[in-house]
Formats: structure tokens, sequence, C-alpha cells
């Protein structure tokens, strides 16, 4: 819904946010960025989008994307992504991870900066959606807001951090979305931390093995892997992990050791080690290729619009463009970036990925 008042309306609100993706996509930062695309874009371009005459300027786009309900726009574009998601994914079970992440440069007067809940599809690499966190609130019931708008005909694998271990977050995903959890189990669920680590571990095969070699760091990750008795404690829990962390680093010959446990609502028959383990290495794929992206390609953090609903409006913009380039090809966001700034067509395909009617939301 557009927030203006139709009278003396000179852009469609489709228009300056396709503007601002395409330059988004291009590399742009921000609102002066947007501004620049739409005065250099040819105008062959611009006829395409809907513009024939004046461009916009930055004070529009502020002007209107400040009032631009987020919660709407992300629940359109959600839906959008997580059909494409799920065509991407067609075994029957979708991985998903949720995590938070501070908008630093968001500071707004007498409050704190904007914190945005998002949630990433390991498999497609694309974010179906994201909350911002109510103010003197936190991330837990913002993620059980969060997984109440995904689509309930498709079954999730949710992977979260210690954070959202709780059992009412464990039964929504369970009892109401009928799907299933991969969680990290840490001191803030002291009594289950200690049902598990006193678990006959000792005796319990390693069962899946990774090593890694990145950033100077030498890894190997092993998991042991027991059902899960019904005194575990936990609701829908079937599986208990342990998962040992032996880091070097290559430089200083430092190495620590690591420990740390988990819970799956899969039995063994659908839930293999191998399974398991891609899940949690997966999992930080949130960080990896959506909130560095966004931080580093985009300078997110240092972006101070603030004013109205701005900063969680340019955020969904940002992921909006990731997603596009993602399902576009591409691994390297910022090369991506700079090949569709000289590109004489501003990628306007770009907009148009297409996707099987029968999976339309």
């Amino acid at each position: 819904p557009d927030p203006r008042d139709p009278r003396g309306r000179r852009y469609r609100l489709g228009v300056l946010l396709a503007i601002a993706v395409l330059a988004t996509a291009a590399g742009m930062r921000g609102y002066a960025g947007f501004a620049t695309w739409a005065r250099t874009a040819p105008e062959d371009v611009l006829a395409q989008l809907g513009i024939r005459y004046r461009r916009p300027s930055e004070k529009t786009f502020r002007a209107v994307f400040s009032r631009v309900d987020p919660d709407d726009l992300n629940r359109r574009l959600g839906a959008y992504f997580t059909a494409h998601a799920t065509r991407l994914d067609p075994a029957g079970l979708v991985p998903i991870a949720l995590d938070g992440k501070t908008l630093r440069g968001a500071l707004r007067a007498k409050a704190a900066a904007t914190h945005l809940v998002s949630v990433f599809a390991h498999g497609a690499r694309l974010v179906l959606g994201q909350l911002a966190v109510a103010e003197k609130s936190n991330e837990i019931p913002c993620v059980r807001e969060l997984l109440k708008l995904l689509p309930r005909r498709v079954r999730w694998l949710v992977t979260v951090d210690a954070m959202h271990t709780q059992t009412a977050t464990a039964k929504l995903i369970c009892a109401t979305l009928k799907s299933h959890y991969l969680m990290i189990v840490k001191s803030n669920q002291a009594k289950l931390l200690a049902r598990i680590t006193a678990l006959p571990w000792a005796d319990v095969p390693v069962v899946a093995t990774d090593d890694t070699r990145d950033h100077g760091r030498a890894e190997q990750r092993t998991l042991q892997i027991l059902t899960a008795a019904r005194g575990i404690g936990f609701p829908y829990a079937k599986q208990v992990i342990r998962i040992t962390r032996k880091r070097l680093v290559i430089a200083t010959g430092q190495r620590s050791v690591e420990v740390v446990y988990g819970i799956c609502s899969l039995p063994f028959e659908h839930a293999r080690p191998a399974a398991i383990a891609a899940w949690l290495r997966q999992h930080w794929g949130i960080e990896n290729s959506v909130h560095w992206v966004r931080d580093v390609t985009f300078d997110e953090d240092r972006h101070h619009a603030h004013t109205g609903n701005s900063a969680q409006i340019l955020a969904t913009v940002r992921n909006t463009a990731i997603n596009l380039h993602r399902l576009d090809g591409a691994d390297n966001i910022a090369e991506a970036c700079r090949t569709t700034a000289f590109t004489a067509d501003r990628r306007l395909d770009l907009l148009n990925p297409q996707i099987p009617s029968s999976q339309a939301c």
C-alpha cells in the first residue's frame, strides 16, 4: 500500500522500489545513490520502469520510504522468495536459519539502534523475511512471530542458536508448523544442559567428522549422537548431539577445543549424522552470506538512515538485491554489483526471475 495521498503523486510506489532495488544491485548504498542511479540511467531504461519525464530525487526516496509499511513489504517479498526457496529445495524438508543483526548506524533519539531478525534458507541462500525487534524486548518473541509468517504447507527444518532453545519455540515449530528443529543447548538452559552432559558420551562413537581450513585456521569438527530418552526433558527432542571443535591457528600454533551440545526433533532414520553436520555448518550461512555482505559490500553499519521506517526498508531492499543476484547465479555479490553498474540496460532482467506458477504465493 502506498502511504502517500493520491493527489500529487508523481511516481508509483512500485517504480520507486524497483529503482531502489536495481540501484542497490549496482552497489548503491542509500537514498543519494538511488537518486544518482535515476539521474544517470538511460531514458529507455526509465521508460520501461514507467518514468518518462522528471526523474525522482533523493528527497522523494527519503520521504516515501520512511513511511512505507516494512512488515507488509517483508510479507510480500518473503512470500515471493519463499516460493523460489521451496522450488530449489524440493526434498520435502527446507532448512532455514534464524538470526539477528543490529543496524549500528541507525541510532534513534533516546532509543537503541534498530535490531532485525532474519530467516535464511540454507540451500537456496535466500533471505525469506525479516522483522524488527520491538522496543524493550529481545529476539525470542520476534523469532516466534517470524516463524508464524512461514507458510504451513512447507515442512521446515529450523536451526537456531542457544538463545532460542526455548520450550515455547520448540512447540511452535513442531506442533503448530508441523516442522522440525535443530537447536544448540548452552547454559541458558542449565538443567537441560546438565542432563545432556551427564550422558555416557565416553562410550559413544564418533559418527561424523568434518575438516576445514580457512581464514588462517584449521578446524576439525566431530559429532557424537544419541537417541534422546524420554527423560531428556525437552519437547519433541529425538536426538542429542555432541559437537567437538578442535581449532588450530596456523600462524601462531595456538590450539583450542570447544564442546557444544545440540538437540534435534527428527529421529535418526530421517536425520542422519551427515545431514545434521551439514545443517550445523550451513546455519552460519546467514552470517557469511547475508550479514557480512550487507556490512562489507553495502556498508550497512555506517548508514545513518533512521527516520520513520527507513532503516528497516533499506535493509529489506539490500536483502532483495542480494537475493536477486543469487537467483541470477552470482556467488560473489560485490563482483555482481560492479558488473551490474557497468551494464548498459542496468540489468532490468534481475527484476524478473522466472518462477513456476504452481509455486507462486
